[in-house]
């Protein structure tokens, strides 16, 4: 089993005990990050800062070293969810006293923001990434970068047209979400990762079709692995998901995956498809079907956005030709206590 790295070990997202920053006992009617039509991604222009790495690492704390720390493994987040990530840490800081931060980080060019917006919507969603500053400080402090959460600077975005869509954006978000609802309900995990690739132990490029990549995995023990790969209403979507599930059966029926795969993994993953809502999931079932890619050897479980805004553990299912759900739960993490009293 490949070694645990730092920021995708659950045991170092432990504390729960604090503002979560959004209300578990009301649902929202519209999941947060649902596609829209006629979205645009804006990024913010700010000047340009001289401000050399060593002054700023110099007038840094641990609460801002994390916040870099946990955009640099996760892509993209929300104002939010760095908060939630490194409340989850055990760091105190107030959500007011982050956003602070967060802007603090704009003006010295650590991060960039962009504004995730509709032609009819006078206020968009705010994401955050790194910028170069942000990207050198998160490197030498360990975190781990592959090609799913690679830095490329603002300039290279622009000369080789490789600015992320909204819809990029949303399904490594709803990835963030996932993982963190999952940590705040105290789901008993090992570890969590975003962007990365399913694959075997082998050299580059891989010529077999046997790599995934998707927005979010879990694995809750060594044989139980959770592949969430999340899908928005886009006109494309579809067609794309067709092929993301033909690949991830190539991988689950590859006569050597289990004996060498990439992290070690003793068994093959369990594909979830997360959609945005459960009617959403309903015609993405109905779609897989009409083009033959629902089987019973390998079943594929689905979730839908609304599930992670509240507190439970029971987020996944299966859909019958019908679309009826047979739900499933995921363990829970004990605590000090528990584990003292069964000792």
């Amino acid at each position: 089993m490949k070694k645990i790295e730092r920021f995708n070990n659950s045991a170092n997202y432990c504390n729960t005990a604090f503002d979560f920053g959004f209300r578990t006992d009301k649902i929202p009617d519209k999941p947060v990050y649902s596609a829209r039509e006629d979205e645009e991604v804006f990024l913010t222009v700010l000047p340009f800062n001289a401000t050399p790495i060593e002054e700023i690492e110099q007038k840094f704390d641990d609460v801002d070293f994390a916040m870099i720390e946990e955009i640099a493994r996760s892509k993209y987040l929300s104002s939010l969810q760095v908060y939630q990530f490194v409340r989850l840490r055990g760091l105190h800081v107030q959500r007011a006293g982050s956003d602070r931060r967060l802007k603090k980080m704009l003006k010295l060019r650590v991060i960039r923001e962009y504004e995730i917006k509709a032609s009819d919507t006078l206020r968009g969603l705010k994401v955050y990434d790194l910028d170069f500053k942000g990207f050198q400080i998160a490197r030498q402090r360990g975190v781990t970068f592959n090609k799913g959460n690679q830095y490329i600077s603002t300039r290279k975005k622009q000369e080789l047209a490789l600015f992320d869509t909204a819809e990029d954006m949303k399904r490594i978000l709803v990835g963030n979400m996932i993982i963190l609802a999952d940590l705040m309900n105290g789901v008993a995990l090992d570890r969590f990762g975003i962007m990365e690739t399913m694959r075997l132990a082998q050299k580059l490029p891989v010529m077999d079709g046997c790599i995934l990549r998707t927005a979010a995995n879990i694995q809750l023990d060594e044989e139980s692995i959770l592949l969430y790969e999340v899908v928005r209403s886009t006109p494309h979507s579809m067609r794309k998901l067709a092929d993301k599930v033909t690949r991830y059966y190539t991988l689950a029926n590859h006569p050597r995956y289990r004996e060498n795969n990439y992290y070690g993994h003793a068994s093959v993953p369990q594909l979830v498809i997360c959609g945005e809502s459960y009617e959403h999931c309903v015609k993405i079932d109905q779609y897989l079907r009409s083009r033959d890619l629902i089987n019973e050897k390998d079943s594929l479980l689905y979730t839908d956005d609304l599930l992670y805004v509240q507190r439970t553990l029971q987020n996944l299912y299966e859909l019958d030709k019908d679309g009826h759900r047979t739900w499933y739960r995921l363990p829970a993490r004990q605590s000090v206590a528990e584990m003292e009293r069964s000792a």
